[in-house]
C-alpha cells in the first residue's frame, strides 16, 4: 500500500515535470516547422548563417532564395534603424552565389558577402559585370579554408582576390593556421552536400539551436537596461569609435605584410594570381566625425610594405576620402559598419583598372603571364 502511494507519487511528479517543461521542448520546434525562417531576424545574415552544425561546407545554408527588409548591424530595432530591402541566393555548398563558376575567387569577410546588399549589388555581381567572367564570392572565408577546399583544387581560379575590412586584417590567418580544421570541415561537407537527406537534417538541426525567441528577447532585455552600447556621433553608427583609427607598431605591420606575402607565395605555386583588397574602416574614413579627429596611418603603412615586397594590391583609401570628404558622397550606411551599395560599384570599378585583373579581362585563357603590378588611385 505504501509503495504503491510512493509510485502514483512519482508519476504525478513526473507528468507536472513534464508539462513544465513541454513549452521549452515544443518551442524550438515550432519555430522551425511553424513559423518563418525570418520571424525573429532582423538581417537574413543571422536567419540563413550555420549556428552550430559547423560541419556543413559553406557559411549559410545551401540553395536559399530569401528576401527581406533588413536592419543595420548596429542599431537594429532602434529608432535609428534604416530599413532596406535585400535579396539573397546561396549555391549548393552554402556561399551567396548564383552558381559555382570561379575564373576570379573572392575571398573575405561580410563585406565581401554583402550585408545589407542585395544580390546584385555585391562586389562579386558588380566585379563580374566589369570582366565579363565568373566571379565566385567565396566569404566569410580564410585563405585556409580556401586551400582545404578539393573542388578548387579540381577546378581552381585563375585570380584569387583577398580581402578584409581593416580593423580585421591584423587578425587574417598565416598560411597553414587551422588547416587541419578547414580540411575536416570540407570532408564533411562534401559528405553532407551529396546527401538531400543529411542536408535536411543539418539544417533543421541547426536551426533548431538557434533559439530565435530566446536571443531576441535576451537581445531587447539588454537594448531596455542599457546593457548594448552604440556607439553614435553626429547621428552616425560606427562599430570601434576612435580606437579603430589606433597606431598599430611596426613590427605589427610587418607581421601582416608577411603573412599576405605568404598569400601570395602559396597561390604562385599553384599558378593562381594574387591581389589585395583592403577595405577601410568606416572611421578611416568619417574621421573628422570621431571625438579626437584622428586620420587612420594603417593602410598607407602596409602599402609601403606590399609594394617594397611586390604584393599586389588595391588602394581605396585616397578616392574613398576624396568622394566622402570633398564630395559628401556616403559610402557606409548609416546604421552599419560595412560598405554600401555605392562604395561597391566605385571598389570594383578600380579593381577592374589593376594591371593583374584588367589582364585578366582582356587576355584570352591561354595568354595569362603573371602580371604583378600595383594600382594606387591618386587623391
Amino acid at each position: 500500500m505504501t509503495k504503491s502511494i510512493q509510485d502514483k507519487g512519482v508519476r504525478k511528479l513526473l507528468r507536472k515535470l513534464t508539462l513544465l517543461a513541454l513549452p521549452f521542448i515544443l518551442w524550438p520546434l515550432i519555430e522551425v516547422f511553424v513559423l518563418p525562417m525570418n520571424f525573429f531576424t532582423f538581417r537574413i545574415w543571422e536567419t540563413i548563417s550555420v549556428n552550430s552544425m559547423r560541419v556543413m561546407s559553406g557559411p549559410f545554408y545551401p540553395n536559399v532564395h530569401m528576401q527581406m527588409v533588413e536592419e543595420g548591424e548596429l542599431a537594429p530595432r532602434t529608432p535609428y534603424a534604416q530599413k532596406r530591402e535585400v535579396e539573397w541566393y546561396t549555391d549548393a555548398y552554402g556561399y551567396r552565389n548564383r552558381d559555382t563558376k570561379n575564373d576570379v575567387l573572392l575571398i573575405g569577410d561580410s563585406n565581401i558577402t554583402g550585408a545589407k546588399l542585395s544580390q546584385d549589388e555585391t562586389l562579386a555581381s558588380v566585379l563580374e559585370q566589369h570582366l565579363h567572367r565568373p566571379v565566385y564570392s567565396f566569404a566569410p572565408a580564410t585563405v585556409n579554408r580556401f586551400l582545404a577546399t578539393d573542388r578548387f583544387e579540381e577546378v581552381p581560379p585563375k585570380l584569387v582576390i583577398v580581402s578584409s575590412i581593416e580593423r580585421r586584417i591584423p587578425e587574417l590567418p598565416a598560411v597553414g593556421e587551422n588547416g587541419i580544421n578547414s580540411e575536416l570541415r570540407d570532408f564533411t561537407g562534401n559528405i553532407i552536400s551529396s546527401s538531400p537527406a543529411l542536408t535536411y537534417l543539418a539544417v533543421t538541426a541547426d536551426r533548431i539551436s538557434k533559439l530565435g525567441l530566446y536571443r531576441r528577447t535576451l537581445a531587447d532585455m539588454e537594448r531596455v537596461a542599457g546593457k548594448r552600447e552604440y556607439i553614435n556621433y553626429n547621428n552616425e553608427f560606427f562599430m570601434e569609435g576612435d580606437y579603430a583609427n589606433r597606431e598599430l607598431s611596426e613590427e605589427e605591420v610587418n607581421r601582416i605584410a608577411d603573412v599576405l606575402e605568404g598569400y601570395r607565395d602559396v597561390l604562385q605555386e599553384r599558378g593562381i594570381e594574387f591581389v589585395f583588397l583592403p577595405i577601410p574602416n568606416k572611421e578611416n574614413i568619417y574621421y573628422k566625425l570621431l571625438p579626437s579627429q584622428k586620420q587612420a596611418t594603417f593602410l598607407p603603412r602596409l602599402m609601403d610594405k606590399l609594394q617594397e615586397r611586390g604584393v599586389a594590391y588595391v588602394d581605396l583609401q585616397p578616392t574613398f576620402k576624396t568622394l566622402y570628404q570633398q564630395k559628401q558622397v556616403p559610402l557606409y550606411p548609416t546604421d552599419d559598419a560595412h560598405w554600401n551599395e555605392v562604395a561597391v560599384k566605385v571598389a570594383a570599378n578600380i579593381l577592374a583598372k589593376h594591371a593583374t585583373v584588367a589582364q585578366l579581362q582582356a587576355t584570352p585563357e591561354q595568354k595569362e603571364d603573371r602580371l604583378l603590378v600595383n594600382f594606387r588611385e591618386s587623391e
